[in-house]
């Protein structure tokens, strides 16, 4: 039996909208890292005969525009998609939106301050180089500011180009602060040895946030997503794309749940383990995808079956079960390692949403199950 990797899975009816905010997303990190690159080299002054200095500073001016622009963009198609529940106040007002609040909030804490280093330079021979100068260093702060929002309110931070991305993003502004340091001799020794621990402190802080949060299992749950949420957002997930292999030794069917094992009381969270398997395709290139879970502090087993077509390494559902003690229902979504659903007991609708992990080489899974009712 061939082991079945994590669930990776995107919604096949996903809008444009969804798409572009996404890109814009991460267009707006690779810019605004470029921004504080090319501030570094305005500062410091450098110039060749290939580049003059005014070229630095017209770049760094018109990237920044540039970026504020993206991110506007990246705002209007998150609102107008409406896949999250984020208005047009939360782009201003940080940590009151009811997706990811922190997360989210630190996206609108650096745009903010991307704009009050707009407007300021905008005004700047109103108000003086001194007090230009002083909000222009909030560009600076945006940035790491702008690298946490991506990963924690991100759906695709654990995917290998987005931190290749985000690693390269990280490598060139540090690589760019320790030029800055040391070919700033004029600063005391001091000042050069602050920022310097100030940029590794930051560095350290996101690596390890990155570590512990967006790239464990159950992020989505554990930024701020409810379950309730996350339910709801079956609509976005008619049929999905499952990256799982398709070589696999062929299942033997489900097993069939007791009818004596009713559901738990609601809400609950438990932990659940189990093991995933993958047939090879049939004859019209269908392969099934079976999870065979038992709960925690229930007898009822919990089994989720995808069906379709393979495609390309992964699997393309369209259609699936779901069977949870003596209650019935079927997959509503699949985004990540999240899969929710809904089951249908004696006199009562249950919503579940699973946050898994399956180990790639042996299938084993790990994780945990929420469940509402309405």
């Amino acid at each position: 039996m061939t082991a079945v990797t994590a669930v990776t899975a995107i919604s096949h009816t996903g809008t444009a909208l969804w798409y572009l905010t996404r890109a814009t997303g991460l267009v707006s990190l690779i810019l605004v890292s470029g921004t504080v690159i090319l501030g570094v080299v305005s500062s410091v002054g450098w110039t060749a005969r290939q580049w003059p200095r005014f070229v630095s500073q017209a770049m760094h001016r018109n990237l920044s525009l540039f970026c504020i622009v993206l991110i506007a963009i990246h705002v209007i198609t998150t609102v107008a998609d409406g896949y999250v529940p984020i208005g047009y106040k939360d782009a201003f007002i940080p940590f009151f939106t009811a997706y990811r609040p922190l997360y989210i909030g630190l996206g609108a804490l650096a745009f903010d301050m991307l704009l009050a280093v707009a407007i300021t330079s905008g005004l700047r021979r109103r108000i003086g180089v001194r007090s230009w100068r002083g909000v222009h260093y909030l560009a600076y702060v945006s940035w790491p500011i702008s690298v946490l929002h991506g990963l924690g309110s991100g759906t695709d931070s654990r995917l290998p180009i987005m931190l290749l991305i985000e690693v390269l993003c990280i490598a060139s502004v540090v690589g760019a602060v320790a030029w800055r340091l040391m070919a700033a001799r004029a600063l005391p020794s001091a000042r050069r040895l602050a920022g310097a621990a100030a940029t590794a402190v930051v560095v350290l802080v996101i690596g390890v946030f990155a570590i512990v949060g967006p790239l464990q299992p159950g992020w989505s749950r554990r930024a701020g997503t409810s379950p309730v949420l996350l339910a709801q957002l079956n609509a976005r997930f008619a049929g999905s794309t499952a990256g799982l292999p398709t070589t696999a030794a062929p299942t033997s069917g489900s097993t069939a749940p007791s009818s004596n094992n009713a559901l738990p009381s609601t809400p609950f969270t438990d932990n659940v383990t189990g093991s995933a398997r993958t047939s090879s395709p049939n004859s019209a290139g269908d392969v099934e995808v079976q999870l065979t879970m038992q709960v925690q502090g229930t007898s009822a087993p919990l089994i989720v079956q995808l069906t379709g077509p393979a495609t390309g390494g992964g699997v393309y559902m369209t259609s699936s079960s779901v069977s949870f003690g003596n209650a019935k229902g079927a997959v509503t979504a699949l985004s990540g390692s999240t899969i929710a659903a809904s089951v249908q007991g004696t006199g009562r609708r249950v919503d579940l949403v699973m946050q898994l992990a399956i180990d790639q080489n042996s299938g084993n899974i790990s994780g945990s199950v929420t469940g509402t009712s309405r």
